[in-house]
């Protein structure tokens, strides 16, 4: 290695390690000050740079102090500007304390809601304000899902019934149940363990923001709705005969549907179910296609769990974007991995 080659090497070496000492000072700092100040009653966790999109430029800082309080067990967040000294992180601290007890006690006060509307099973809630200020609910509830391979509902009747009361409870803001797969429990395992989710939790190793966690839903599968209203253009109201024969076949399925006639609410499918189980690729198969537009409802039919919905096909070269050539309707069965697809045939 030539003499120029060298220092260059060791100038990125140098460049590394001081950069590594310059993120390490300020989180010695701080946890110096934070052992100091808190004795005993906060444990430091880790020390982050944040990014503008967590979850958005308007949290304003550059690092995210993890605390956990001894006290409850519960983790969070203090965010820091580069230039907080040891002074000016006491009263950030003491602030974001004060939040995290005002969220929690929220949290539980939420839950308790749910236990008395009947809720039970493997499940937490999150009740909050998004990042736009709207009041929002989750609720993230978990389920075996190789019971539908078995013709096997996702739901116990002591759960279907808590589920249902928690819907018909009027709580405000009404709560978005989603279902999960149960195999995604060990992602979730501290709020999973509280019936709530913390203001920051572990989720998949990482810490996460509530905020992060309320537009989090890549393994769900399922939510439930008490309407399931279908999409209003499905097929082009210029087309009425095909229109009428889509909706009419969608209104048949909600009013004979199991679930909604057994449980009062209906279980739908996420753009994940469909692709874990293949359903544009059956679909495409058959000539036809999947997608915003289509609807779709788990359903039990002559003691088969089947997923039920309607696709359309596509009328390229039309001038009206919600043309279509036809309207099927399929139903897949979880139990033998087969789809059959049936064309509507309009009124005459």
């Amino acid at each position: 290695m030539t003499h120029k080659l060298w220092l260059v090497v060791a100038g990125c070496l140098l460049l590394g390690v001081l950069a590594a000492c310059a993120g390490r000072g300020p989180a010695r700092m701080f946890e110096r000050t934070v052992e100091d100040r808190f004795s005993g009653e906060l444990q430091v966790l880790s020390l982050r740079k944040l990014g503008s999109s967590e979850p958005l430029a308007r949290w304003k800082g550059v690092y995210g102090l993890y605390v956990r309080d001894r006290a409850d067990g519960e983790p969070f967040m203090v965010r820091l500007a580069q230039d907080d000294s040891a002074e000016s992180l006491v009263p950030k601290v003491e602030a974001a304390r004060r939040e995290k007890n005002a969220f929690v006690q929220q949290q539980r006060q939420a839950l308790a809601s749910l236990r008395a509307a009947g809720l039970q099973g493997d499940f937490f809630s999150l009740k909050a304000d998004s990042v736009y200020g709207k009041p929002r609910w989750n609720i993230a509830y978990f389920a075996d899902m190789g019971a539908l391979r078995h013709d096997q509902p996702l739901f116990g009747a002591a759960m279907a019934r808590g589920l249902a009361g928690v819907m018909r409870a009027g709580l405000q803001p009404p709560p978005q149940i989603d279902i999960y797969p149960a195999s995604a429990r060990a992602d979730y395992v501290d709020p999973l363990g509280k019936g709530y989710h913390g203001p920051i939790e572990l989720i998949r190793g990482a810490p996460q923001t509530y905020m992060q966690s309320q537009d989090d839903g890549s393994t769900a599968l399922w939510s439930l709705d008490t309407q399931a209203i279908a999409a209003p253009h499905i097929v082009s109201e210029r087309q009425p005969a095909l229109r009428t024969a889509c909706y009419g076949a969608i209104d048949a399925m909600r009013a004979r549907n199991a679930f909604f006639v057994q449980d009062g609410f209906y279980i739908v499918p996420s753009g994940n179910l469909y692709r874990d189980y293949g359903i544009p690729e059956k679909l495409r198969a058959s000539g036809l296609r999947q997608g915003h537009t289509s609807f779709g409802l788990l359903d039990r039919v002559d003691g088969h769990m089947v997923l039920r919905g309607i696709v359309t096909q596509d009328a390229p070269g039309l001038d009206d974007p919600y043309a279509v050539a036809a309207v099927y309707e399929y139903e897949y069965a979880f139990a033998t991995d087969t789809l059959q697809v049936r064309r509507l045939t309009p009124a005459a």
